[in-house]
């Protein structure tokens, strides 16, 4: 398992006046439809492609149904689902303003869990073992997800840990 990724110049300056570079991962291929899982699914499992689609068909209006019931989803093994809101540059002087018509978007929030082996014992991260690879180039490198049990978003899929944008993570255009 590789992670692409590329350099990206921030647009705003640091301290010192600079511009820092950053890495982004790029998103390589078209994106895995439900189609190319339930495939995926019906090659590991005793299901045909068409009840793994209807799972993934099915699951898809139970999730909304909690999520949008004040609900969050947790898949044991991959990690949680959240709705959260944005009220941008809406603020209110008193609590008793406070109103729904201050949110400006919904979004979903993603935690990836962690996972216990109950042979081993230990605990592991979604992402440990990865490698990451700058786009274009062969050589492969080890970050800090790299096989690393101690990162820093600790929690079971919960609503604690979270992450930043950073240094990026969306979509880069690698043609860019």
């Amino acid at each position: 398992m590789t992670l692409q990724f590329t350099a990206v110049q921030s647009s705003m300056e640091s301290e010192d006046g600079s511009k820092k570079w950053y890495p982004r991962l790029v998103k390589v291929g078209r994106t895995v439809t439900s189609d190319d899982l339930a495939k995926d699914l019906a090659r590991v499992s005793t299901l045909s492609v068409g009840d793994s689609r209807n799972v993934f068909d099915n699951l898809s209006d139970i999730f909304r149904t909690h999520l949008l019931n004040s609900r969050s989803v947790r898949l044991d093994g991959l990690g949680t689902f959240t709705v959260t809101c944005k009220a941008q540059g809406t603020g209110v002087d008193t609590r008793e303003e406070v109103s729904s018509d201050q949110i400006t978007s919904l979004k979903i929030r993603f935690t990836p869990c962690y996972t216990r082996s109950k042979y081993l014992g230990t605990t592991r991260a979604l992402f440990s073992g990865v490698d990451f690879e700058m786009y274009g180039s062969k050589s492969k490198s080890t970050g800090m997800y790299a096989g690393n049990n101690n990162d820093t978003n600790t929690g079971n899929g919960g609503d604690t840990g979270g992450g930043s944008n950073t240094g990026g993570g969306g979509f880069v255009d690698p043609t860019a």
